[in-house]
């Protein structure tokens, strides 16, 4: 059985064939529909767009270097910055992954250099529960008047140096903690029905005076302004603002500071994951909401310290939990899978050590961590199993800003070097085992970056391994303890102050990804985001046109149809800097084994020439990678790589578009507006 969309494959006919008028004249106005679409992305799109590069680099000297023998010796230099992220991610061709300003309020606060003990003060008035704070309010004075907890540990000589070489930044003299824990909800507000919101409610009322509990958001502070400034609407009327305001009545009612992202990493103090950030939060999915927030994880605790702790981990006994919600252990779960079938979260089971040394509240987690060897820590659950769900450091930790960088270049791979090496690389190997030689740089600047996160598996393991998410983003902590020698047994374990549970809520079904339904009845926004994405993908996929990346975007469209139409109408004009489109992903096999197809409508079916056999495509095989396509490939024509299927194909050029003139500026300003809110 195979599930597709709800219309049979029909065979493609030109659009401008001739046919009969009865029989044309609905396809035609859907193609007068597409054509116009398409021309407003054309105008709103500026090849090829600025680079990805970063805005902000590391300052210390000292730092820098570690960090280029850490990684490769042209880590930060300008000509190979812009090569790898014009190569590896595009250019930003729409201004979408832009940064705002810092916000009036803190014009004059330098968020990168906050004192430990004033960390908390400040998020807490920068908090969306209250009316935006003035510039006086965050003064330094100011917020020392309302100053926090922390754990602190003074270090001496060699243990500065966290357990490394001699030529590892070390540790201040003084190691501080905030007594802060962050939490990350992105894509909507934070719904009642998860188990995030009984977790954190029951954890901030339990440390109230001793912990600060803090949502981190993308919600914008208007719609928490909004929700304040308006009655809700008479009962049986639809409430836009329903959830937001539900979001405010829970954070009140516990103390949790609700933080903007957008407004504590602006553009004055960028993430250094920026780029890779927005692109996630583009594919409007669960998997892009928890790949962005694995690197937001990281970003927060490197800039502000404190604790940051997944929604579902459990911060009480289990006699403090609701009677429906037990603590989870992974021991049930064998090397087959839970016994419901589905997703598999561990392999193997657990024989985890005992919590009865561990420490019982959160201060004295903080203190443990301050004063370890590493000063950081992860969630350890065995000798071998560690996860991202816990990471606890002070600001700046230098361990962060290695995995921030092992994260940043998991975005200049393809991603099958992400399942090619079976181990992490040693220090100082500038090419990836198993990985193809860099083609020459335009700057010949430097060398590939290393695989960060990289795995034995290949193809379609069986289990949620599969996906690409968890290896770009998920994993990139293995690689940093391999990189830094330090073994799971070394780490502080957090429970019983913190224990493991997961509901796995970034996954979809095991039937498929359904649409993603948008709630905006114009489509553009929607399809500016696919541009993104299937740009992203171009680059980094060979240029393949990965269809199965926007299906849930486009499907979630009033029309659909027409969506796909403009999509390839305009990727033509959008792709001229990429190169030319040598395959097409359009079949994903879910963890059921239904298969997910993408039909076409027939006038984006004729732009696509599935005869075609160029010479390299994403199924043929590389230089150091010889006959790894294998069994896969089926006789040049199809490959299958983690569950979704390519085959070659390119993309036909449409007829000329014409060019956006000054009777298309108002269009144009007005498109703009609405999709960026400017």
């Amino acid at each position: 059985m195979s599930r597709t969309a709800t219309r049979p494959r029909r065979t493609p006919t030109p659009p401008a064939q001739p046919a009969e008028p009865a029989a044309t004249a609905e396809p035609a106005s859907g193609y007068a529909a597409a054509e116009e679409l398409a021309r407003r992305l054309l105008a709103l799109a500026c090849l090829p767009g600025p680079s990805a590069a970063p805005t902000a680099w590391p300052c210390d000297t000292g730092l820098l270097d570690w960090l280029r023998r850490m990684t490769y010796p042209a880590l930060y230099t300008w000509a190979a910055e812009e090569n790898l992220a014009r190569r590896w991610i595009g250019g930003d061709v729409f201004g979408s992954r832009r940064l705002s300003r810092a916000p009036e309020f803190l014009a004059g606060t330098d968020v990168r250099r906050l004192a430990p003990h004033l960390v908390a003060p400040l998020l807490r008035r920068v908090s969306m529960t209250r009316p935006a704070p003035s510039a006086a309010d965050l003064e330094p004075a100011a917020l020392a008047a309302d100053a926090s907890r922390v754990s602190t540990f003074r270090r001496d000589g060699t243990a500065r140096l966290w357990g490394q070489p001699e030529h590892t930044p070390p540790l201040p003299d003084t190691t501080t903690i905030p007594h802060v824990v962050h939490g990350i909800w992105l894509g909507r507000p934070l719904p009642e029905s998860n188990g995030f919101w009984a977790n954190y409610g029951a954890a901030a009322d339990s440390y109230a005076g001793q912990v600060d509990f803090v949502l981190w958001t993308d919600v914008p502070r208007a719609h928490f302004d909004a929700a304040r400034a308006t009655p809700p609407a008479p009962t049986g009327q639809p409430d836009p603002l329903a959830p937001v305001r539900a979001l405010l009545t829970w954070a009140d009612t516990h103390g949790i500071h609700l933080v903007s992202v957008a407004e504590l990493f602006h553009a004055n103090a960028p993430m250094t994951l920026h780029s890779p950030y927005a692109l996630e939060l583009n594919r409007g999915l669960p998997q892009g909401f928890a790949a962005a927030s694995d690197h937001l994880r990281v970003e927060v605790v490197h800039r502000f310290g404190g604790l940051y702790a997944d929604g579902d981990l459990h911060f009480l006994p289990d006699a403090a939990l609701l009677p429906d919600e037990p603590a989870d252990s992974p021991a049930g779960q064998s090397a087959e899978g839970p016994p419901g079938g589905g997703y598999r979260l561990f392999r193997g089971r657990w024989h985890g050590q005992s919590e009865a040394d561990g420490p019982a509240r959160l201060p004295e987690l903080f203190d443990r961590v301050a004063a370890s060897t590493h000063g950081f820590t992860l969630h350890a659950l065995t000798d071998e199993i560690v996860l991202n769900d816990v990471i606890l450091a002070p600001a700046g930790h230098p361990a962060l800003a290695l995995w921030l960088e092992g994260a940043r270049y998991n975005y200049l791979r393809d991603p099958r070097d992400l399942y090619a090496a079976d181990t992490p690389q040693p220090a100082g190997s500038d090419v990836p085992a198993g990985s193809d030689p860099p083609p020459p740089s335009d700057s010949g600047a430097g060398s590939e970056p290393p695989v960060a996160g990289a795995s034995g598996w290949r193809g379609e393991p069986a289990s949620w391994t599969w996906a690409v998410t968890a290896m770009r983003t998920g994993r990139v902590h293995h690689w940093l303890l391999a990189r830094l020698g330090i073994g799971a047994a070394d780490l502080v374990k957090p429970a019983p102050a913190v224990r493991g549970h997961s509901e796995l809520s970034w996954l979809p079904p095991v039937d498929g990804q359904p649409p993603v339904a948008c709630p905006d009845p114009d489509p553009l926004p929607t399809l500016v985001a696919c541009v993104d994405l299937l740009r992203w993908q171009h680059l980094s996929r060979s240029g393949d046109l990965c269809l199965t990346a926007v299906a849930p975007l486009v499907r979630g469209l009033p029309e659909p149809d027409t969506a796909w139409t403009a999509l390839l109408l305009a990727f033509g004009h959008l792709s001229t800097d990429l190169g030319p489109v040598t395959s097409v992903t359009d079949r994903r096999r879910n963890q059921d084994r239904t298969l997910d197809t993408v039909v076409l409508p027939p006038e984006a079916e004729a732009l696509l020439d599935r005869t075609a056999t160029p010479a390299t495509w994403f199924g043929s095989a590389r230089s150091g990678d010889a006959g790894e396509a294998g069994p896969e490939a089926t006789a040049g024509r199809e490959y299958w790589f983690l569950g979704e299927r390519t085959a070659p194909a390119r993309l036909l050029p449409a007829a000329p578009q014409a060019a956006v003139g000054a009777d298309e500026k108002l269009v144009n300003s007005r498109d703009r507006a609405h999709v960026f809110g400017i």
